[in-house]
């Protein structure tokens, strides 16, 4: 009886099949990388949360994989050759996702790589139209495609992208928009050229759109103002708004994100295993059977 609860309690235990996550991207994703590269001065801890862009753990950090090998660099671009971003207000270059790249190639043994247990990530782009307002969305996703040939020429398995998200400005979404049609239509090409790779498009923008139209959390206004490096506190409870400050999501909102993409990988990968309705029943009936008999 214990080893058929054990058995199916395990199922509904259900955890992506990835060793290790290896990110690439900008402050949505950056786990501490800028703050180590400025000495600790960048983003202000406190308030800022161990020198996350957020108040608490980013998304990524919500998976449920201990292993994380985060390149992402809060104000990065998607390549430093096209476009260079900066951080602590503008004034610090960082890497961009190709330099990213290049970086986990170079102190990292491919030849120890199981890549069947890797998770490859890439969330990127919204600083490119941040540094460079009059770049196309056609310039920025293949500048995106190029990081992402980067990682198939190194033999990747698995690799999930993000698209765009929604932001508080107009005049951003409306190129949004055209950027994230860019970008599916360049990885369902990629996808019919590379069948034994794992592509993976998660639509962030959807998600994010209806969490903002089904969820009690402001997103109309955010909580700390930033301005030339000086942060101003202007509200009592950072877990109601869906933004931290002017550009970056509250920690409420990254466990939010964390948890619908965990899903989404969960489903992507293990769908054949029964859900936990299935299993509860299937444990019921063992438990009945066996106290019957």
């Amino acid at each position: 009886m214990f080893f058929i609860v054990f058995f199916f309690a395990s199922i509904d235990a259900k955890q992506i099949p990835f060793d290790t996550i290896v990110s690439f991207g900008d402050s949505n994703t950056d786990t501490g990388n800028v703050y180590n590269l400025t000495n600790h001065t960048w983003p202000l801890v406190p308030p800022y949360y161990q020198g996350r862009f957020s108040n608490g753990p980013v998304w990524i950090e919500n998976l449920g994989v201990s292993n994380l090998k985060n390149y992402a660099h809060g104000g990065a671009t998607t390549d430093n050759n096209f476009i260079q971003g900066y951080t602590a207000s503008d004034t610090r270059p960082v890497p961009g996702a190709r330099q990213q790249i290049s970086m986990y190639f170079n102190s990292t043994n491919q030849t120890e790589n199981n890549f069947e247990r890797i998770l490859f990530v890439i969330w990127i782009g919204a600083n490119d139209y941040y540094f460079n307002r009059t770049l196309t969305p056609s310039a920025v996703t293949q500048s995106i495609l190029n990081s992402v040939k980067d990682l198939l020429r190194i033999g990747i398995k698995h690799l999930l992208i993000l698209n765009q998200a929604p932001s508080r400005s107009a005049s951003f979404n409306e190129r949004t928009i055209f950027h994230n049609k860019n970008l599916s239509f360049a990885i369902n090409q990629l996808n019919s050229n590379h069948k034994e790779i794992s592509l993976n498009l998660f639509d962030i923008h959807s998600l994010i759109l209806n969490i903002f139209a089904n969820n009690s959390l402001n997103t109309q206004d955010y909580c700390w103002l930033i301005n030339n490096g000086n942060l101003t506190n202007r509200c009592s409870n950072p877990s109601d708004y869906a933004f931290i400050d002017q550009y970056h999501f509250s920690a409420r909102m990254h466990r939010i994100i964390g948890d619908h993409i965990q899903n989404y990988l969960i489903h992507r990968y293990t769908s054949g295993l029964p859900n936990f309705s299935y299993s509860f029943f299937y444990i019921l009936f063992a438990l009945i059977f066996l106290l019957t008999h």
